[in-house]
């Protein structure tokens, strides 16, 4: 009975409607099948209302394992890490509550985001202990946690270990290498990965050998990675594409990078107009990095505090304080930093180049 309630989950836009429906569910009985209150859990959550999906769980009897993960997942959704972890902790004390293995991707994702490897250990030992090790979304969520923190050995360790190595899998190693300053380690992982032939690199994973080959300050590596997407036709979606015309502006290769940038208009997003602007700024082609933010305008893009950032050094290197103080209007106009956490030191630095 329960099942035929699921569609009208997806008929809920506003806490009020799911509001009426959880009371609904309360009048039939049906709040207390365990399917139905966990969907109510999630959907509140989803309203942005955590402290109902807490009120929910809270009243059900005895929640079964599925709706611990659940609660727990959105916890993490919402950013309360710290509080995901001790619902974990909370849920492996309930000595009647079998662990679930859906359980084990949300906790440690809030470990890595916490920094805490004592308890990211601690829960890989739980993973260990219950028979998980071989499960291979827990195993890749292991190698992120270990790569996040800076342990790459322990991620290397998960890796070799690991029964099958999806592109997924590959694509965390290869990034956890680069972001922790062993680019070259990177590229080589990746080499392995096509050498071995065993799954196919997709745009997610190009991402980070673009970011690779950036660091190492190779243009001809970059060019042949670039070569590589489209011989292979990997899709050159939004975030790869960002990806390459950073490349290209981090190695001095403007033309690339313009031809990157104006190739599809549909792939001109916010983040490549600012990563556009930033090239510009990195060659010191301050007023091209204007320019492109006129331009940015013309198209009617949304730009973002980082855009911003790039138009104001581009205006203090230039000395334009007029237009620098422009745009500290349009920052004001836009609520887009209201407390200036972000664009507060810029800001001050700005003045204090110009004089002011």
């Amino acid at each position: 009975m329960t099942v035929l309630y699921m569609p009208l989950f997806r008929r809920c836009t506003n806490s009020r409607t799911l509001s009426q429906l959880h009371a609904h569910l309360f009048i039939t009985g049906l709040h207390s099948h365990p399917p139905a209150t966990t969907k109510l859990i999630e959907s509140y959550s989803q309203m942005g209302n955590l402290e109902f999906s807490r009120r929910v769980f809270d009243t059900f009897p005895r929640p079964d394992s599925f709706m611990w993960c659940v609660l727990i997942k959105c916890y993490v959704w919402g950013g309360f890490l710290e509080e995901a972890i001790s619902l974990y902790q909370e849920m492996v004390n309930q000595t009647q509550t079998q662990i679930s293995n859906f359980v084990f991707p949300s906790v440690l994702k809030a470990c890595s985001s916490c920094g805490d490897l004592g308890v990211g250990g601690k829960v890989h030992g739980r993973v260990i202990k219950c028979g998980f090790e071989s499960d291979a979304v827990i195993e890749t969520s292991l190698l992120f946690m270990y790569g996040e923190m800076g342990y790459l050995d322990d991620a290397c360790k998960v890796f070799d270990t690991m029964p099958v190595r999806d592109v997924v899998a590959w694509s965390s190693i290869v990034l956890n290498y680069v972001q922790n300053g062993q680019a070259r380690e990177g590229l080589e992982t990746f080499s392995q990965m096509i050498s071995l032939a065993v799954v196919e690199p997709d745009s997610v994973a190009m991402l980070s050998v673009a970011e690779a080959c950036a660091e190492l300050g190779s243009l001809k590596l970059g060019r042949s990675v670039h070569g590589f997407v489209v011989r292979r036709e990997i899709e050159i979606h939004a975030s790869l594409n960002k990806s390459l015309i950073a490349m290209y502006g981090k190695l001095g290769d403007l033309y690339s990078a313009e031809k990157l940038f104006g190739t599809v208009s549909c792939l001109m997003t916010t983040a490549s107009w600012t990563q556009m602007i930033s090239c510009y700024n990195q060659s010191g082609c301050f007023r091209e990095a204007m320019n492109v933010f006129v331009e940015m305008q013309e198209f009617k893009m949304e730009p973002n505090e980082v855009t911003m950032m790039g138009v104001l050094c581009a205006c203090a290197r230039l000395g334009r304080v007029k237009e620098g103080k422009s745009v500290h209007g349009f920052v004001i106009r836009r609520a887009m930093d209201p407390e200036l956490d972000t664009m507060g030191p810029v800001l001050m630095e700005f003045y204090v180049d110009s004089g002011n």
